[in-house]
């Protein structure tokens, strides 16, 4: 592979930050720290219990119950906290936490039937209840596998009941008892979940519109800027040459002033349309830098190949041939560009750039506008 390749390849793999960034995420990841926090309380909690437990079973039972407790929970649950170190986790994390908490309740079924046929003692049931409040509010198992892990520990706690008959007539009882706490616990996961997906529709319209220009539905000047510094970095690790491009259009105060803010808003979109359509690389962004100011931030470009795209833009306005000649303005609708291409490392600062791309800018509009210049050759380059 040559070595061209593999800055591509670095750059493809790079730019997925970028995005991640840029774009409105479509799900929240899981909170690491938190869960570990979470299952260490559960750790503890099942600790708790063996000592008031000791107190109150026979001796006869002392080894099932350390069995249950100290062989199966509390393992199982320590499997759930190493799992959260995996570097895929979030893909498992569904998958994990409802049948270890299906594990643990089994673990307190057998403890069930141990106590039973062991001694003829009937434990507490209720542990299953409250396993079951615990992986669903406090550990968030989803509805789906909240409903799946219900089912499951009805159907284990039913053979219980059907197999030994350790409540008598009062089995049929516990048995509605623990189907209508499940049933109030779904509709409760529910009700929770339907609430938070409201939730995070409205906030990533939020995050939409505020990362969002309204009127071209390009990026806007606070997401460009937020998100440059991102791009930068990435340029500087990767050895890639970035781009940064000041797109203004010329005389555009007497256009709007001479055809009304509706035909300036429209030559407004029309530039933002172009600039989507140039620069459409996962490796380009485009923003509304204000009013009738648009900045292009680019990886991966030669000088060439940047002054190349600049031409592409001023080209597109020729062929658009949008009339002006209010004011100073040109026969047509045009534009001036000035842009910056050059290789970056940890101390280049974006303010120095954007001055940059700003003083070709100007010089370009101080040479007779509907032209690019570079800030590296300094040369005019015409439309």
């Amino acid at each position: 592979m040559s070595l061209q390749s593999v800055r591509h390849a670095t750059l493809a793999s790079s730019i997925g930050v970028i995005q991640m960034y840029m774009d409105v995420p479509s799900e929240t990841s899981v909170n690491l720290k938190k869960l570990r926090i979470t299952l260490s309380m559960g750790g503890l909690l099942i600790l708790s219990f063996i000592g008031i437990d000791l107190l109150l079973l026979p001796e006869v039972l002392h080894q099932a119950y350390y069995i249950s407790r100290l062989g199966m929970q509390f393992p199982l649950l320590f499997v759930l906290y190493l799992l959260t170190f995996l570097s895929n986790y979030n893909a498992l994390h569904k998958h994990v936490l409802w049948l270890g908490v299906l594990g643990i309740t089994y673990a307190n079924f057998w403890l069930l039937v141990q106590c039973w046929t062991q001694a003829g003692l009937v434990f507490a049931w209720e542990g299953t209840l409250l396993y079951g409040l615990f992986g669903m509010f406090i550990l968030r198992i989803n509805f789906i596998y909240s409903l799946m892990y219900a089912v499951l520990s009805l159907v284990g706690f039913a053979w219980i009941i059907i197999h030994y008959p350790m409540y008598g007539e009062l089995g049929s009882i516990k048995f509605g008892f623990l189907l209508c706490g499940f049933a109030v616990s779904l509709v409760g996961v529910k009700q929770i979940e339907s609430g938070f997906k409201r939730f995070q529709q409205v906030n990533k319209k939020l995050l939409y519109l505020n990362q969002i220009d309204p009127l071209t539905e390009l990026y806007n000047r606070g997401a460009m800027e937020q998100n440059f510094q991102r791009m930068l970095s990435i340029a500087a690790r990767t050895n890639t040459r970035i781009s940064v491009f000041i797109v203004d259009l010329d005389n555009f105060k007497d256009f709007n002033d001479g055809y009304g803010h509706l035909r300036g808003d429209d030559v407004i979109q029309l530039q933002a349309q172009i600039l989507r359509q140039i620069f459409n690389r996962e490796t380009d962004m485009v923003a509304r830098f204000g009013g009738e100011e648009f900045v292009v931030v680019s990886l991966g470009n030669t000088t060439a190949e940047s002054e190349a795209q600049a031409a592409r833009v001023l080209a597109a306005w020729q062929q658009n041939n949008v009339a002006h000649g209010k004011g100073k303005g040109q026969r047509i609708v045009s534009c001036s560009i000035g842009l910056i291409n050059t290789e970056v490392d940890k101390s280049t600062e974006k303010e120095r750039l954007f001055e940059m791309a700003d003083s070709a800018l100007y010089e370009a509009k101080n040479s007779g506008r509907a032209r690019y210049v570079s800030a590296i050759s300094c040369e005019l380059a015409p439309a």
